[in-house]
C-alpha cells in the first residue's frame, strides 16, 4: 500500500531538482488530486494513496518540474480572495495586480460606475471590481475570443454576470464601444518584445505571448488606450493602468497631455506599479 506520506515523498523526488519549495509544492499537488487540503493531508498522512490517483500525482509532477505553473495545473487561481478558473489562453493573475483592485475599489466603493477594462484575459480585474464595488457594471475586451470565453464562465460561476459584460475586439484598432464609461482601467502587455525570451521559463513558454508584448518599448498598449481615450472615457472620468517597475516616468510623460493629476503608485515591493489620472 501506498501511503499519503509515501506518495508526497514520491512527488518531492520528482520536483526537488528544479523546485526550491519542492515539499510544499508536492503537499498542493497531492492535495489537488485528492481533492482535499494540506490539513487532511497532515492528518491522514499513513492513509491509502489510490494507485490511479498516484498516477495522476507523477505526471501533474513531471509537468511542474518541467516549468509549467501550478495555476495552470490546478486550472485555478485565487485573486483578490476570488477562485478564477484559468488556462494557458489567458496571464495567470498577480498580487500586484490585487493593489490595482483594491485602490479602485476603495475609490469607488460607494458609488454606482460604469467600469470598462481594456484586456481583460481571464477578468480578473473587471469582475474582482463588480465583486467589490457593489453598483457597478463592468465591461470586460480583449482580443482573444478564448479568453473572452474563459472570462465570461468565471463571471457566471461567482454569480456576477448579470452586472459583468464582455466583447472580443483589439484595442489597439477598434475604438467604438457605444457608450463611454466613468473608469477605465487596463492591465495590458508591456513587456519589451526583446525581454521576452530573458523571462522566467514558467513565463515565456507557457503564458500567452499575446498577453506578455507590449512593443519595442513596451509602451504600445499605453500610448494607444490614452491617444483614443476620448472614445472610451468620460470628460472628469479615471483612468487606472498597471505598469512596469521601470515605466512610472513614461506613463507621467504619456499621459500627461490628456489628464490632470497624474500620478504614480508602488507596489508592496517599492517598484513602480500603477499610473492613474483624471481625464480633462
Amino acid at each position: 500500500m501506498v501511503k499519503i506520506s509515501d506518495a508526497i515523498n514520491l512527488s518531492c523526488e520528482i520536483l526537488k531538482k528544479s523546485l526550491p519549495d519542492a515539499r510544499s509544492e508536492a503537499q498542493k499537488l497531492a492535495a489537488f488530486v485528492l481533492k482535499k487540503d494540506t490539513l487532511y493531508l497532515a492528518i491522514n498522512k499513513n492513509e491509502e494513496f489510490p494507485c490511479e490517483k498516484l498516477k495522476i500525482l507523477k505526471e501533474l509532477s513531471a509537468k511542474r518540474a518541467a516549468g509549467k505553473p501550478f495555476a495552470y495545473i490546478t486550472g485555478i487561481k485565487e485573486f483578490m480572495s476570488l477562485e478564477f478558473e484559468v488556462d494557458e489562453n489567458v496571464l495567470i493573475p498577480r498580487p500586484e495586480t490585487e493593489e490595482l483592485v483594491d485602490i479602485i475599489a476603495n475609490d469607488f466603493k460607494n458609488e454606482s460606475p460604469d467600469i470598462l477594462d481594456l484586456c481583460t484575459g481571464s477578468g480578473a480585474i473587471c469582475i474582482s471590481l463588480a465583486h467589490y464595488i457593489k453598483n457597478a457594471k463592468c465591461t470586460g475586451v480583449d482580443i482573444s475570443s478564448k479568453a473572452i470565453d474563459l472570462a465570461k464562465r468565471n463571471a457566471k460561476r461567482l454569480g456576477l454576470e448579470e452586472r459583468c459584460t464582455f466583447k472580443e475586439a483589439d484595442v489597439l484598432a477598434d475604438s467604438d464601444f457605444e457608450k463611454k464609461f466613468d473608469i477605465v482601467v487596463s492591465n495590458p502587455p508591456y513587456i519589451e518584445t526583446c525581454v521576452i525570451e530573458s523571462l522566467d521559463n514558467t513565463v515565456k513558454n507557457y503564458e500567452p505571448r499575446l498577453a506578455l508584448d507590449g512593443g519595442d518599448d513596451g509602451l504600445m498598449f499605453y500610448r494607444t488606450i490614452t491617444n483614443n481615450i476620448s472614445f472610451y472615457l468620460k470628460k472628469g472620468g479615471m483612468l487606472y493602468f498597471e505598469i512596469g517597475y521601470n515605466q512610472g516616468e513614461a506613463l507621467k510623460n504619456i499621459m500627461q497631455e490628456k489628464f490632470a493629476d497624474v500620478k504614480i503608485l508602488k507596489d508592496l515591493s517599492g517598484n513602480d506599479r500603477i499610473a492613474l489620472g483624471r481625464y480633462i
